[in-house]
């Protein structure tokens, strides 16, 4: 293999380096110029394109969060415990992610597959209870006249269970109310079974009252309920009726809506006073699944990022001395090239971290260590090329031929022991969770930059340098030369 120094690569290493100038760089001068904190998310921080901002996302050990041990309880019966503690993890998974925590962690606990473990990071205690817990089913019902009811919204009538499931639900979504109001509804999407039966039963309380009865006529309703039971229907004399708040449980009035037409689509709007938060918290629970079972919070802790502040700290402070003394060593033994491998590992920092806010990739204290390493593995690969080069110019090679042969023979070696490297990391990314799968990212990115850093830009670097009469002498070099 023989790397040519073209334009073509020379002017996507110079984007590689302008596009980590920018990212990098202009939100600090901004910071800078506008005397706002080094860190943390600011508002209106460049680059920003459209409220999405390029930062650190920070997991839960080094920004803070929350932990959360959850009791699972009525459980259906005759079921395998260990698929119903999956399926729940699975929908548990689901509501967190749209959160935009970064780097959840939710994984099965418990020696009964009873349990379950949910980490959270930037997410406070109250705020992870509100979403994570509630079972959230979409119930829809009619009323039906029942001359022992006396109280609730409409006496002498009571809610009646429909063929509707919640698992017919295809969307639901939080938008501003179509009907020109300022609040802000939910609007819902049934599938082809859901907008069969949702018409027929649309049609029948169409029908039901004539012209002019909305007010005096509960069978012309198609009423919307959160968390409705058959329980809470026999009991509907006692129970009543309550109105929704977010996030309460057990029989909550979202909507109680006069049909004025036949709903063919399968479509609707769930209206109820809600705030914007409120209705995207609904529209996320409903899109999420109904849980299978019942969740107890037995254990909840906001977690401090102090612990994960000072690790960072320490482990900022010992990456800079090892890039310190890995710059000595290399200038040391390699004088010039030594030199230019230092300001190419300068390139790859700069790059690596462009990627890490571009990518919104999740820095945990694995995920540090991960870079680290791959610090150290883009100084091997410009040792293979450096220990190459004096071989060469042992031999009696000219300068120009002793750089290309040593990129070209050290090549084989680099290429396989990062490819190995890439490999091993790949396979964590998805076969792990957590901080190991932070680790491994950050590995695979770090080993993927470094081959460029080392191998095209170290590259590039000496054929510039080394076209000057200065930089061709033995001391600059930190070899003697062999003859031909």
């Amino acid at each position: 293999m023989q790397l040519v120094l073209s334009w073509p690569i020379r002017i996507i290493v110079i984007g590689l380096l302008l596009f980590s100038l920018f990212v990098d760089g202009s939100g600090y001068v901004y910071r800078f110029v506008n005397h706002l904190p080094v860190t943390g998310n600011v508002a209106g921080l460049p680059p920003n394109f459209g409220g999405w901002q390029l930062y650190f996302h920070r997991g839960l050990d080094l920004s803070g969060g929350t932990q959360l041990t959850l009791q699972m309880g009525n459980f259906p019966p005759g079921q395998d415990r260990a698929t119903v503690q999956q399926r729940t993890i699975d929908i548990l998974q689901k509501r967190v992610n749209a959160l935009g925590t970064a780097e959840p962690l939710v994984q099965a606990s418990g020696s009964n597959h009873d349990r379950i473990d949910v980490q959270l990071a930037g997410v406070t205690a109250a705020q992870a209870q509100q979403v994570i817990g509630h079972r959230d089913q979409l119930v829809i019902t009619t009323w039906v006249p029942d001359q022992s009811i006396t109280g609730g919204p409409f006496p002498g009538y009571k809610p009646q269970m429909t063929q509707m499931t919640a698992d017919m639900l295809q969307s639901a979504t939080a938008e501003l109310d179509p009907s020109g109001g300022a609040g802000w509804v939910v609007a819902f999407q049934y599938n082809g079974a859901g907008a069969g039966i949702f018409s027929q039963l649309s049609t029948t309380a169409y029908n039901a009252c004539g012209s002019g009865g909305a007010a005096s006529c509960p069978q012309g309703r198609v009423t919307n309920w959160l968390d409705l039971t058959q329980d809470d229907i026999n009991n509907w004399n006692t129970a009543g009726v309550q109105a929704y708040q977010p996030f309460d449980s057990g029989g909550k009035l979202l909507s109680d809506p006069y049909i004025q037409s036949p709903i063919t689509g399968g479509n609707g709007i769930i209206s109820g006073n809600f705030s914007q938060q409120s209705a995207q918290d609904l529209a996320t629970s409903l899109n999420s699944g109904a849980l299978p079972v019942s969740l107890t919070i037995v254990q909840s802790s906001d977690v401090g990022a102090t612990l994960g502040a000072d690790s960072v700290r320490r482990s900022l402070a010992a990456a800079l001395l090892g890039l310190v003394i890995v710059v000595v060593f290399m200038i040391a033994f390699y004088r010039l090239p030594g030199l230019l491998a230092s300001i190419a590992l300068l390139f790859y920092a700069g790059v690596l971290l462009a990627i890490f806010k571009a990518a919104s990739v999740t820095l945990t204290l694995a995920g540090l260590a991960g870079v680290i390493l791959s610090v150290g593995m883009a100084v091997d690969a410009n040792v293979l090329i450096f220990e190459r080069f004096k071989e060469e110019m042992r031999a009696g090679r000219t300068i120009g031929a002793a750089v290309e042969a040593a990129v070209r023979r050290a090549w084989p070696a680099i290429r396989d022991s990062n490819t190995s490297t890439l490999i091993t990391s790949i396979i964590l990314i998805f076969a792990s969770t957590g901080s190991v799968k932070g680790f491994a990212i950050t590995l695979a990115l770090g080993v993927a930059v470094s081959l460029v850093s080392s191998i095209i830009v170290t590259h590039n670097l000496l054929a510039i340098v080394l076209n000057f009469g200065w930089a061709r002498t033995d001391g600059m070099l930190g070899v003697a030369r062999g003859r031909a």
